[in-house]
């Protein structure tokens, strides 16, 4: 079309770059997935094969952009993928990457419906629409991550309730709705336990915290923080020879030859000072890329994504195998296990959200 008569055309059509610097996040949802999940016969109030496969599309997707999404969040029929802050994905464009990611998604969700459901043939197409937001910094990552695995919380515990009136209690669905109106956590908490025998806290964790997907290593060795930028790279006891009044520096001497020795001793030190605290900077820089370089592994897990736990680098422990980051079982990685979902190696994520934010 360049070059042409009709090339005027582009000026209609707006740019859509998101500010540099910045978090990405694509929610994405399923299209009438009430009628989709009727007629393909799913369990209520949770269908964990569904819930599965979901998790599944979403792997798909992790694996395909690769360095570019350091976490994902699904919950139902629901996914949420964090860009990292340095991506440069389609210029960071939001139509490409929401449409690109809604369609890797779906590709990948009806790609491996046989998987998940050998016997039930899929009767229509799903559909998903996408949406990004843009967040400013770590905190509001987390809060926005946080705030999606209590919307999880809070829609299980009501629809556990509802399905056990229903399926149970003999309710209907109008009745089971109008038994719960006005009803708190502590209420449905009763009626399952008292009513149906349910203690809420002991089902699967798929169902009570949703899925999260992060990459990490494939080691027992958790990834750290970061040395602070403040913190010196270099052995306190050398000093510049030239200088001996300079030796409250502890600059060595490959420091103090990156630039021209001032005559003045003050500028002198404020040059090393400057150029410690350049040094300290690309080291903290370095360290990052290279942590990103170990991220392997992909894990699924169905934690806590709220409290510090997840966020944090676990303590030294005496058996760091017991932690998140440890050496994973083939189990983890085997969709074609009867249940993957009840594996235990999914309900620790101790230290894995270090990860997330190595930009």
């Amino acid at each position: 079309m360049a070059g042409t008569k009709f090339a005027y055309v582009r000026n209609f059509e707006l740019p859509d770059s998101v500010i540099p610097d910045t978090y990405l996040v694509v929610r994405i949802d399923g299209k009438g997935f009430h009628k989709f999940s009727k007629a393909h016969d799913f369990a209520k109030p949770n269908d964990a094969a569904a819930l599965e496969l979901m998790n599944e599309a979403a792997r798909y997707v992790m694996q395909s952009l690769k360095g570019q999404v350091a976490l994902a969040f699904g919950e139902s029929d629901e996914y949420s993928f964090l860009l990292r802050k340095s991506t440069t994905l389609y210029s960071r464009r939001n139509s490409k990457i929401t449409t690109h990611i809604v369609s890797l998604f779906t590709s990948a969700y009806v790609w491996n419906w046989s998987k998940f459901f050998p016997n039930q043939p899929l009767l229509h197409p799903p559909s998903f629409d996408g949406r990004m937001v843009v967040y400013p910094n770590d905190q509001v990552v987390r809060d926005y991550f946080s705030w999606r695995q209590a919307d999880t919380h809070i829609n299980n515990l009501y629809n556990t309730a509802f399905w056990a009136l229903v399926l149970q209690g003999g309710r209907t669905e109008q009745e089971a709705t109008k038994e719960l109106e006005g009803t708190f956590s502590a209420d449905k908490h009763e009626i399952l336990h008292t009513k149906f025998g349910i203690n809420y806290d002991q089902l699967p964790p798929i169902f009570r915290k949703g899925t999260t997907l992060v990459w990490t290593t494939n080691t027992s060795e958790p990834l750290t923080p970061t040395q602070d930028a403040g913190s010196s790279t270099t052995s306190p006891s050398k000093t510049t020879a030239s200088h001996p009044g300079l030796a409250e520096s502890s600059v060595d001497a490959d420091e103090a030859s990156q630039g021209p020795v001032l005559a003045n001793a003050k500028d002198e030190k404020l040059r090393l000072k400057i150029e410690r605290k350049r040094a300290a900077k690309d080291a903290k820089k370095q360290e990052k890329r290279d942590k990103k370089a170990q991220l392997s592994t992909l894990r699924t897990l169905h934690c806590d994504i709220i409290g510090q736990d997840f966020w944090q680098a676990p303590q030294v422990a005496t058996q760091p195998a017991q932690h998140g980051s440890a050496q994973i079982p083939q189990s983890a990685r085997d969709v074609s296990s009867s249940q993957p979902w009840n594996d235990p190696v999914r309900f620790d994520g101790t230290g894995l959200g270090v990860s997330v934010f190595l930009d």
